[in-house]
């Protein structure tokens, strides 16, 4: 069953998502009215107030077109004018023929005041608010004047106080709905604004911080990489040093290009706000084939042993570069976090509705204090088994691209190994392997 609420909301006072609140405002308080005046005709029955029903009647067709050229044909501005001035008249007519000062007129025309501070465009309150308050100011000096110029129009005590009891009540709702939407808004405004600011701060740290990470940790291997090409230029090396200068080179310059590679996917992430990955139906195993490939290198320098264990048709759905991205972190991080002679396993398989892709290692396992802030740019500098500096990129690139495709990491770790696992939706049909030649192999590894 639908809430009431939202119906009302939606068939009888929201004209579209992006209506004004005046419009709500002036929409609601028009249903009220055309509620209220049924029930002011029985009231006057007992009343017997003259001529008090022909106003109640005129004010009912007035008001039911006003709604109808306001939520229908969306006339905001100029139901709220006609609304006013016929509101103003009525109300003057009302102090006349229902007792004065003496009846619930005034409690009206303060009501009138604050729906009309409610809905005007605010360069109008210079014209209505003083209006209001000439007329019943006008209104009560008459009255006083010429004490025998407005009657009594109640003929009993009990008509007196069922008409200023029911008068309250309708006024009472008026402004109930005017004040709860002003303070709705007031209060939705300034969450934006408290949202803004918080968002702001945020960028401002993940600027700074990006600026650290670009001056220092960018820095840093570039210049143990010219060293290393000044060391070569400048000195007479036999082969095993040269090797042995190569080797960290080349170290060097891949853990470079990877965390450059990071940095521009996240900076491209930040810049456009949110990337929109492009999910299609994907060979896991066939994908991944290129990224195993070049992780293996990486693992063979340490003495790693890298083990594949994915089933070959499994199917994912899921965007190519995010997921290449996210596997080639977590297998570098293993890689890295490992131990010489050390063993990293790459499962996956379908579980229910995902598909389960898990990195496996034996390696040194992640403290206490890391776990709590890993996926984020607080975790700080982090250094592997042979030194190998990482600053947490990686990870958070890893758990935010794996969100966007509508998947989930996890991960549990001990000092004897950490395992990670990515559980992304399953592709809508198995999609079988693409069977390569080895020199096709061969090109896509050296790609």
């Amino acid at each position: 069953m639908k809430n009431p609420i939202k119906f009302i909301n939606q068939n009888f006072l929201i004209r579209k998502e992006t209506e004004l609140m005046q419009g709500l405002i002036f929409n609601r308080v028009c249903l009220i009215i055309l509620v209220a005046i049924p029930f002011s005709l029985i009231i006057n029955l007992f009343t017997k107030i003259p001529y008090v029903s022909g106003g109640l009647l005129s004010g009912f067709v007035v008001t039911a077109f006003l709604y109808y050229n306001s939520r229908v044909l969306g006339n905001l501005q100029s139901s709220v004018f006609i609304f006013a001035v016929g509101l103003h008249v009525l109300l003057i007519l009302n102090y006349y023929f229902n007792s004065g000062v003496e009846g619930p007129s005034l409690m009206l025309f303060l009501v009138s005041l604050i729906f009309i501070i409610a809905v005007m465009p605010n360069r109008h309150y210079a014209f209505w608010v003083p209006l209001n308050l000439l007329i019943a100011g006008t209104l009560i000096g008459i009255d006083y004047a010429y004490p025998n110029l407005v009657d009594n129009s109640y003929h009993s005590r009990r008509g007196l106080f069922t008409d200023t009891g029911f008068t309250y009540g309708v006024a009472a709702a008026c402004i109930s709905i005017v004040l709860s939407f002003i303070l709705r808004s007031y209060q939705k405004e300034r969450n934006k604004a408290l949202l803004a600011v918080n968002e702001l701060a945020e960028a401002n740290e993940t600027k700074t911080k990006l600026l650290s990470i670009l001056s220092h940790d960018l820095k840093a291997p570039l210049n143990s990489i010219e060293n290393f090409l000044e060391v070569l230029a400048s000195y007479e090396l036999n082969e095993e040093e040269k090797a042995d200068i190569q080797t960290k080179l080349l170290t060097e310059t891949k853990n470079t290009q990877n965390m450059l590679g990071n940095m521009l996917f996240w900076t491209k992430a930040q810049m456009e706000g949110r990337i929109e990955p492009k999910l299609i139906a994907i060979n896991l195993l066939e994908t991944l084939k290129v990224s195993i490939a070049l992780q293996q290198v990486a693992a063979a320098e340490k003495n790693i042993k890298l083990k594949t264990d994915i089933d070959s048709s499994l199917s994912i759905y899921a965007d190519v570069e995010m997921i290449k991205l996210v596997i080639r972190n977590l297998l570098n991080n293993a890689v890295k976090f490992t131990n010489a002679d050390g063993l990293i396993i790459l499962s996956g398989k379908a579980q229910g509705a995902v598909a389960l892709i898990t990195v496996k290692d034996n390696g040194i396992g992640i403290s206490k204090e890391k776990q709590q802030t890993l996926f984020s740019l607080n975790s700080g500098p982090t250094y592997g088994t042979k030194n190998e500096k990482g600053v947490g990129l990686g990870l958070k690139l890893c758990k935010e691209f794996t969100e966007l495709q509508g998947g989930k990491i996890s991960f549990s770790s001990s000092p004897s190994g950490t395992i990670f696992t990515v559980a992304i939706p399953l592709g809508k049909r198995p999609v079988k392997p693409v069977v390569l030649t080895d020199s096709e192999a061969e090109i896509q590894v050296c790609v």
